[in-house]
């Protein structure tokens, strides 16, 4: 099977679904080795992925010369992805994300990934730029793909919720992290405490990662460091918000009462770095208002640090009834400083066990058995 892959998300760094595409294409791609796999790159590939060892049945398509720059990812697919599945003869198009070009000949299978309904449920936090690409590709990628792929149980639950009539009526779950980077490592007091030195943290720390988004809910966390730092030394390292001093972040942190020397952000670091924050930290905290699933809160799991998280949408899925994780209904400011400290007293070991379930192996082997049964 020839199999042609929307691959823009390389040429755009985007931690999360970034993830997922390079370790769910590439774990695809091994296990169907007798499949021919072709990535499109429309610009070329962002210097910040970190790429598995190419196979021999994956072929990257650099488009980055053949287009002006200033041309958008979509437009240069709409133009791009009808040639190829000609020029190929293509079996199968997928893409991470709800998008499917159009004049895709009717022959080509189609697949899409959703990771979110945040478009229709939190718009007014996305830019106008993303609102208006999503309503014009999101709902019509979800109606017409013929396989649908969700990261979890809750996102699936919000698409049939949204899109009752659509092609696929069935759907695939499941979703990992990269397990190349993130697993427990052991590290000793001497090699943790220079884990620490390096990003200037002195104190026990709670690790938050994410974007800037609003639904994210930093702010709410901003608010309660200053007195966990104050009464009990306790710091905040944020991981992948550089860009806070252009937020509404901004009026927090340079407040004169903000004790400024509480919170560390460590804007992007590679994924290795991050594995050794996850392993260093005394717990990942998440106060998020919405998740498709929950990859930080996993991936803080994995390494063996224990989490605290919002008790909504897929947290709940990633982190209730596991050992090492804590749910926190609401968002009461004493609630959630009660459950900080309590967690960092007792140090709650993380059962992998547990975690069996997010298994890139598995996960594509349940893949590859849903597309077969579908092609009946």
């Amino acid at each position: 099977m020839n199999i042609l892959v929307d691959g823009r998300i390389c040429s755009l760094f985007s931690a999360g679904v970034g993830t997922f595409f390079t370790s769910a294409v590439f774990e695809w791609a091994q296990q169907s080795d007798k499949d021919s796999f072709y990535i499109i790159l429309p610009k070329g590939l962002d210097s910040k992925y970190e790429l598995p060892s190419m196979q021999d049945n994956v072929k990257l398509l650099d488009y980055s010369k053949q287009f002006p720059k200033w041309l958008p990812n979509i437009i240069v697919l709409q133009l791009l992805v009808p040639y190829l599945c000609h020029k190929l003869a293509i079996d199968l198009y997928y893409s991470p994300v709800p998008h499917l070009p159009y004049f895709i000949p009717s022959k080509v299978k189609t697949m899409v990934t959703v990771h979110d309904v945040v478009n229709i449920e939190m718009a007014h936090t996305m830019s106008w730029t993303n609102r208006l690409a999503t309503s014009i590709f999101f709902g019509q990628a979800i109606k017409k793909a013929d396989y649908l792929w969700t990261n979890s149980h809750y996102t699936k639950s919000k698409v049939e919720e949204y899109f009752p009539k659509r092609r696929s009526q069935s759907m695939f779950v499941g979703d990992s992290v990269d397990y190349h980077y993130f697993y427990p490592k052991n590290y000793n007091k001497t090699e943790r405490e220079a884990i620490k030195q390096k990003y200037g943290i002195n104190q026990r720390f709670l690790l938050f990662v994410g974007s800037l988004e609003p639904r994210k809910n930093l702010e709410f966390l901003l608010n309660i460091i200053p007195s966990l730092y104050k009464e009990h030394q306790i710091q905040l390292v944020v991981v992948g918000a550089k860009g806070w001093k252009n937020s509404s972040l901004r009026t927090i942190i340079e407040s004169p009462e903000f004790p400024k020397e509480s919170t560390i952000f460590c804007g992007f670091i590679t994924n290795i770095e991050l594995a050794d924050l996850y392993n260093t930290a005394d717990c990942f905290i998440s106060a998020a208002l919405m998740e498709g699933f929950g990859m930080p809160q996993l991936e803080a799991l994995k390494c063996g640090c224990p989490i605290i998280t919002a008790h909504n949408t897929a947290m709940i899925e990633v982190a209730q009834g596991k050992s090492g994780a804590t749910t926190v209904e609401g968002y009461q400011p004493e609630v959630w400083k009660q459950a900080i400290l309590n967690v960092l007293d007792e140090h709650p070991a993380v059962n992998q066990q547990q975690l069996q379930e997010y298994d890139w192996k598995n996960i594509i082997q349940r893949l590859l058995t849903y597309i077969s049964h579908e092609q009946r």
